[in-house]
């Protein structure tokens, strides 16, 4: 029998990879969050679990229990940086039961924590933004003098900021706000870094990908870059593109040889118009948002890492399509009505742009719920905000104490 899969997460990543295993008879598993998409998925089935506030304590407790018995021989996949950082730091505990992604543990938490990861990177000259620690408040404002206004204040570990915050990082134009976003990450203990901001526009991000065999080696190549991102200039993309870019495949794999990472990796550059050059900006050492790109591009990814750790031949990879599009609709709306507010993106512009074949990270016509489910979910908090306003208009308008009066009533 084919050794079932676990997958640490449920996002986008997650369902491509069920979507891939389970149509070849792979029995998939999820642990993820009550709120995850692959909850609704026809395709894998959700694990629930407790997490109290501590995700990782919870699906390790899980997986070292007797919940997980009948899964012995299961290949654990992380779809998140909390499924990596799991695995690193518990891989004699784990590997008793499970199969696990290939990697040095050292690097592999290296590559969750920005600081470690532009250390390295200076180590084997790929070039980066310059970034300082900040673990007080007069490091953080020391840093911001060095690095000048305006400045990133970025976590060094994404997933522990995201645990509080929507966002990614922290803008700062002058030293009051930067005190202001220093006190907010302070008050729940977080590690960050002033950064200086690499100028120019979304579409000056690309990324590429590959696995390394235990030799280094690449088993395959894969670059794309990014069109839009949401929020912009500091977001997530929400619109990309497969093309083939020699210059961000050598130095990407320069930087994985040099750093010792074998496996599974996904680094991003941004071109700086200053100086022409790429500057790293992060580093994934497991499946990205964008999973689901690269299987449609002609890279049976999912497979390949799962042949990998099962010992069974690996897939045939070769040439990949170009020119696919990757949309994240409801987040593109967001993107451009930001940049047409400074000018930047028309309508019609925006809707040129869009007249190419789409590709959606939740949506598959024979797996419908998750995207469903999401759609819902939006339409509902739509829907109650578009409520609460018309409910503040109408006390706007009542005389002076009468609204008040109502509510308390």
């Amino acid at each position: 029998m084919l050794p079932p899969v676990i997958l640490l997460g449920g996002t986008a990543n997650a369902l491509s990879v069920a979507w891939t295993l389970r149509r070849r008879g792979i029995a998939v598993y999820a642990l993820a969050p009550p709120s995850a998409p692959i909850r609704y998925s026809r395709y894998s089935r959700w694990i629930p679990v407790r997490e109290n506030g501590d995700r990782q304590g919870a699906w390790l407790e899980w997986l070292t229990g007797g919940g997980a018995a009948a899964l012995q021989g299961a290949v654990l996949l992380p779809c998140g940086d909390d499924g990596v950082e799991l695995t690193a730091r518990n891989r004699p505990r784990l590997a008793a039961r499970f199969r696990l992604i290939e990697g040095n543990d050292e690097i592999l938490l290296a590559m969750l924590d920005k600081a470690s990861t532009y250390a390295l990177a200076a180590r084997v000259g790929v070039p980066a933004p310059a970034a300082c620690p900040a673990r007080t408040l007069p490091e953080a404002l020391a840093a911001a003098e060095r690095v000048g206004y305006p400045c990133a204040l970025k976590p060094r570990y994404s997933h522990r900021l995201q645990r509080f915050f929507k966002e990614k990082l922290f803008v700062v134009t002058s030293r009051e706000h930067l005190c202001s976003a220093f006190e907010q990450v302070q008050a729940h203990g977080l590690d960050m870094l002033v950064t200086e901001i690499i100028p120019g526009g979304d579409d000056r991000f690309c990324s590429y990908y590959t696995y390394l065999d235990d030799r280094l080696e690449p088993l395959f190549h894969f670059t794309k870059r990014k069109l839009r991102q949401y929020p912009n200039g500091f977001g997530t993309g929400t619109y990309h593109i497969s093309d083939w870019n020699p210059e961000v495949a050598r130095l990407g794999l320069r930087f994985f040889q040099g750093v010792g990472l074998s496996g599974f990796g996904n680094v991003e550059f941004k071109r700086d118009p200053r100086d022409n050059e790429l500057k790293l900006i992060e580093c994934n050492p497991r499946f990205t948002l964008l999973h689901e790109m690269v299987q449609l591009c002609g890279i049976d990814l999912s497979l390949l890492v799962y042949n990998r750790l099962t010992d069974r031949p690996l897939p045939t990879v070769g040439e990949y399509r170009r020119g696919v599009r990757f949309l994240v609709l409801r987040e593109d709306f967001y993107s451009f009505r930001e940049a047409r507010r400074r000018g930047e993106l028309s309508w019609t512009r925006w809707l040129r742009s869009l007249l190419h074949r789409q590709h959606f990270l939740y949506f598959r016509w024979s797996d419908p719920w998750p995207a469903t489910v999401l759609a819902s979910w939006y339409l509902r908090d739509q829907v109650r905000r578009r409520l609460w306003g018309v409910f503040a208009r109408i006390r706007s308008a009542l005389p002076r104490g009468l609204g008040d009066a109502k509510h308390r009533a």
